[in-house]
Formats: C-alpha cells, structure tokens, sequence
C-alpha cells in the first residue's frame, strides 16, 4: 500500500518509538503514583522527565503544567471545558471539531455565545478580523496552528500578542504542526497548547498533551483516582496530578517522548523530504485537467484536491481499492472550514506526506488522478 494519510496519523514508526514502546511494556508494566516498587518509581521519573522535556520544547513557565492525556481531542476538551465561564469564546472557521464541539456544547448549554472568524483570500486568520468580534466577555480565543484540510500555518505570535493585550486566554489547536514547526509559548503568548502524538511526532495512537502556563491552569473534567492525596473525597487541586484521573496510557506516552527526540534529531532532513515529495504532487496535480488543488507549499505535507465535480468520498475510495493508495476523502472532521472553501458537499480529497513517502509514491498518485480525472 501506498501510505498517503499522515495527517490521519503516521505510519512509519521510528525504531527508537518501537523500543521505547516495548521497554516500557516489558520493564515498566506499572502505574505511576500507585506503588513505591523501583520501577514504579522509575517510571513516575521518566513522566516527570517527559512534562520537562514537553515544556522546554514549547517553553512553557513549568514542567507541572504539562497533563497528559488520551489525545489531542482531549486536551482540547480540558482546555476548553476546564476553563469554561459565562461569556465569549471566539474560534476560527479553520477549527477541527475537537474545537468545534466542546464550545457548541457550552453554547447549547447557555454558557457562552460563539463567534466564527474566517481566513482572508489567502487563508490567513487576521488580527483585525479577530479585533471585530472582541466583545467586553470575550475570554478565549481557539486557533488551529495548522489547518487539517489544507495544511495552512496562522501567524500565531500577531495573534498572541492581541490576546495577551486584551486578557483573553489563547489556545492553539497543534494536533498538525507538532513534529513539524516549533512553537515558543511565551514569545507568542500562547496560553494553552494542545499535542498528539501519532501524527509529526510518529508516536503511537492513545497519547496527547496539554501543556499550559499559569493564566490558564484549566479545572478537571474527569474525576477519579489520581495516586494522590486519596483521602480525599472530592478531586485534589494539586496539578498535573487531578487533570490526569485514571491509568495513565504510559507506553502511547513514551512513544510520544521518543517522538519528540527524533522529531529534533532529524527535523532538517524530514522537513526538506516533506517539501519535495509535497511539491512533486503540487505540481503534477495543477497540470491534470479537472483537478482543482486547495493547498499551498507547507510544512506539514498536506495537499488537498479535488477531481472535477466528484464526489470525495468515493475518489479516496477509487483510489484505495483500484491503485491502493490511502488518502482521506469526506470533510476531516472540519466543517466550518469546508463552508468557506465551498466543499461541504463534495468534500475534498487530502492527501498527506511524511519523512517515509517516496518519489515513486508520489508519481503513482499523480497517475492516478490522472486517470480518474480522465
């Protein structure tokens, strides 16, 4: 097969995810916080190792400000029902429902009022935009660092410094962009971030991360045992420990630290494979007739088409079943986005490199289109 779905989720897993996956199932079967056994407390280390690892990395004010949790779906839901107050939450049309979702559900719920800010032409989110929404309530702004239809990056730092300026709490949706491009936390006055870890950072699936700074220190929304201080009947207050209820997914969790290290041993030589496979099918797509192409060149190798006026769905369908190349058709979970583009009913084909695609690969998809589109 023909692996074009890394925005889905990584196929190829490093060996040093691979080992880091099966030395933690076999040498550290155990839960952190629940046994003073020698491995166990090694292990409760190598989290605690990892959350300093995680805020370095973003650089963020503290290494306890790191929850780790099942994905990035969740810790876009802790961030934003952990904060939750009666007001205004601003997103962006670009959002994923992850985002969408939890800030639809506090408004059903009477919590909050929602405004939508579209990209300009160019698909860039703009602070004057953002500035015609702000009301006196406004207290979160959402922002996806990386769109997960067209692959698209924001400006974050213009951003951040006009949230900061107006006390809103700025979170970034970075489920694309980790493993990708960096992020500096406190130079662009973000306060929450959210991680997975099976898609740039080529982890396993079962692991995310929410990190965030002390504006934003969200409350817990899954209740339950933590290791700590459990003669308490009502959930601790001590963080990370009472946003992480439950059995942690260590071996997902140190999938995504080994993640991270290849991520900055190899970023270079990943990054210029990313741009050159992505711009052999940017190119030969925008020479097919009938093939309209949505993406521009960007870092985290998406590309997303669609061929004349058919259907998605059944395009990443023809593909997978005639040419076994995998592809992502329909609406990636992100329906305010397709709105704008004007795809809500045709959906739009993605298809997304990683440091494994070949050249070979890249040309089989092109000739395929072709032939589809023909």
């Amino acid at each position: 097969m023909i692996y074009l779905d890394n925005a889905a989720t990584t196929n190829y897993k490093p060996q040093s995810v691979i080992d880091s996956v099966t030395d933690c199932i076999t040498k550290y079967p155990f839960n952190p916080n629940r046994s003073g056994n020698k491995q166990a407390l090694e292990l409760q280390q190598k989290l605690y190792d990892i959350r300093k690892k995680l805020s370095l990395l973003y650089n963020n004010d503290s290494e306890n400000h790191v929850a780790f949790t099942s994905g990035c779906t969740m810790a876009l839901n802790l961030a934003i029902l952990g904060n939750a107050k009666k007001g205004h939450i601003i997103i962006t049309c670009t959002e994923h429902n992850s985002v969408l979702r939890p800030v639809m559900q506090l408004k059903r719920k009477g919590f909050v009022d929602v405004s939508v800010v579209c990209p300009n032409a160019n698909g860039d989110i703009s602070v004057d935009d953002i500035a015609r929404y702000v009301r006196r309530d406004t207290y979160m702004l959402c922002v996806s660092h990386a769109s997960n239809v067209t692959g698209k990056y924001q400006n974050l730092e213009k951003i951040g410094d006009y949230a900061r300026r107006h006390n809103i709490i700025f979170l970034a949706d970075c489920a694309q962009s980790a493993g990708y491009l960096p992020l500096d936390m406190a130079k662009c006055n973000v306060d929450l971030v959210a991680i997975a870890g099976h898609k740039g950072l080529h982890g396993i699936q079962g692991a995310g991360a929410l990190i965030f700074n002390n504006r934003s220190v969200p409350r817990p929304i899954t209740f339950g045992g933590t290791g700590t201080e459990s003669h308490l009947q009502y959930q601790p207050n001590t963080v990370p420990d009472c946003l992480e209820s439950g059995t942690l997914p260590t071996p997902a969790i140190m999938a995504m630290s080994a993640g991270v290290d290849y991520w900055l041993d190899n970023w270079k030589e990943n990054r210029d494979i990313i741009e050159k496979t992505q711009q052999i099918i940017l190119d030969g797509l925008n020479k097919i007739n009938g093939v309209k192409v949505y993406s521009q060149p960007n870092l985290s190798g998406v590309i997303a088409f669609n061929i004349h006026e058919k259907d998605s769905g059944e395009v990443a369908d023809e593909l997978s079943q005639k040419y076994d190349i995998a592809v992502r058709g329909g609406l990636q979970c992100a329906p305010l986005m397709h709105k704008w583009l004007g795809t809500t009913e045709q959906g739009i084909v993605r298809a997304s490199v990683s440091c494994a695609t070949t050249q070979e690969d890249c040309y089989a998809l092109i000739n395929a289109v072709e032939l589809i589109a023909k």
